[in-house]
């Protein structure tokens, strides 16, 4: 990996831990105001699980939103795809899915 593709992926890693930080402080003021309820569910793994396939499987997603789910998963973790790839992977299957709301 060369020194701005490391760069890249330090910088995100870094935006993930934030925003998973400030995503954690306002799951705990949303069940602190709910006074116990939770929203637990949503997030709920099925048992077994050991592949993506396994969770796009169980909620069910279409095949755009199984590779937009991938794609951000695996965002510059693969070695032949650069981040921007994914990007651009990304938008072009949520443009997709944004057309397709759009026809309804």
């Amino acid at each position: 990996m060369n020194i701005p593709q490391a760069e890249t992926m330090n910088r995100l890693m870094r935006d993930h831990q934030d925003n998973w930080e400030r995503m954690s402080a306002e799951e705990d003021a949303l069940e602190n105001q709910h006074k116990g309820g939770s929203t637990d569910s949503q997030y709920k793994l099925p048992s077994g699980a050991t592949q993506l396939q396994d969770l796009i499987e169980y909620r069910d997603m279409s095949f755009s939103l199984g590779n937009i789910f991938k794609a951000c998963y695996r965002l510059g973790a693969k070695e032949s795809v650069t981040v921007m790839y994914d990007l651009k992977k990304i938008q072009w299957f949520v443009g997709r899915m944004i057309a397709a709301e759009e026809d309804k």
